[in-house]
């Protein structure tokens, strides 16, 4: 009876210990799914405004309109206007036939230090999504 009672009392840390190894793991883990699942939001966002704009361009309207088309399509997201590009700027209705292009970048930024380690140290992922198609 002695030994089956020492027994016990030896074991009675592992699971403790065993639980605390995959508890890092595991947050790690859950960290990077997380963060994949805000960056394919966002992804998928970007690809929304692009085709919204390039829809818009593709009218033969202004590059400032449609900047403001490809912003209001991603409300989930900050877009600088700066970071839209189109080409060829300003279609026009004498380009028909022609295809228009436009580029939306995004600078995504990273939830922790700990993910900042698997991408290299940097502080954000740059995402970008771009459509194209021809003038009407």
């Amino acid at each position: 009876m002695f030994s089956a009672m020492h027994a016990a009392r030896r074991d009675d840390g592992a699971s403790a210990v065993e639980f605390a190894l995959v508890a890092m793991i595991l947050v790690l883990f859950l960290l990077g799914i997380t963060q994949f699942g805000v960056n394919f939001y966002q992804w998928i966002e970007l690809e929304h405004a692009a085709r919204e704009g390039v829809r818009w361009a593709a009218l033969c309207n202004p590059d400032d309109d449609t900047k403001a088309r490809v912003i209001a399509a991603a409300p989930g997201i900050d877009i600088d206007p700066a970071d839209i590009t189109i080409e060829p700027s300003n279609p026009t209705a004498a380009m028909a036939g022609l295809p228009v292009e436009v580029s939306v970048t995004y600078e995504s930024p990273v939830f922790t230090p700990l993910m900042q380690a698997f991408f290299g140290g940097e502080d954000a992922i740059t995402l970008t999504a771009s459509a194209t198609q021809k003038i009407e």
